[in-house]
């Protein structure tokens, strides 16, 4: 039995649409009137009609679609394996100064015991020093080989390759832990903005 009864948008969720995909053709799915939502100039191309881009994340980000597009890349480099929500990921404006970090799951949050507030627009080599308010110090040798894995990560994001390499990183309370780190570079739509989206994984 079919219902008449037509399917309203939740307003958070016409809120996050209409931030990612504005326009005054957003009427023909929803009364723009009756909606507190300012209005945008223009939609962007959708790239899945199933799934709209950071429906269910108001920064504009979504993770489900950053997924989409790391599995379905041309010609990967690196072999990732099995991934979904659960993963500690960031993802990183390339076309921004100091290729800032500009979404942070929150999975990542949880593995360094940084707030979103304090990791978002910060470059992800703050990671390779212990917080200036903890006790930890970085040896000689750790310092030595946080320049290495710096220069190659550097290089690989210049060069638009994937990176995996094993890295010191260090959470807010000064603990240090191994970071096997993936570095993927990405476009999330068809205007050719470039991303890097890192994957961080604590090994023994």
């Amino acid at each position: 039995m079919t219902s008449n009864v037509e399917v309203a948008m939740n307003p958070w969720e016409l809120q996050a649409l209409n931030y990612q995909f504005p326009d005054d053709s957003l009427s023909a799915v929803v009364d723009l009137k009756q909606a507190s939502v300012p209005e945008r100039s223009k939609w962007r191309a959708m790239a899945d009609p199933v799934f709209y881009p950071g429906l269910y994340s108001n920064s504009g980000y979504d993770l489900m679609t950053i997924l989409f597009r790391l599995m379905g890349r041309p010609n990967p480099q690196i072999e990732l394996g099995p991934v979904d929500c659960s993963v500690a990921l960031v993802l990183c404006d390339l076309e921004l100064p100091d290729e800032p970090i500009v979404y942070a799951a929150d999975a990542f949050c949880d593995l360094t015991g940084y707030s979103k507030s304090e990791i978002l627009g910060r470059n992800c080599r703050f990671l390779q020093s212990p917080n200036h308010s903890s006790k930890a110090k970085s040896s000689a040798a750790e310092k030595s080989h946080g320049k290495t894995a710096g220069s190659r990560m550097r290089h690989a994001i210049n060069d638009r390759n994937e990176i995996q390499l094993n890295v010191v990183n260090y959470r807010k309370n000064g603990q240090k832990f191994n970071n096997l780190l993936t570095i993927i570079p990405l476009t999330l739509d068809d205007s050719g903005y470039q991303y890097a989206v890192g994957f961080a994984v604590e090994v023994s």
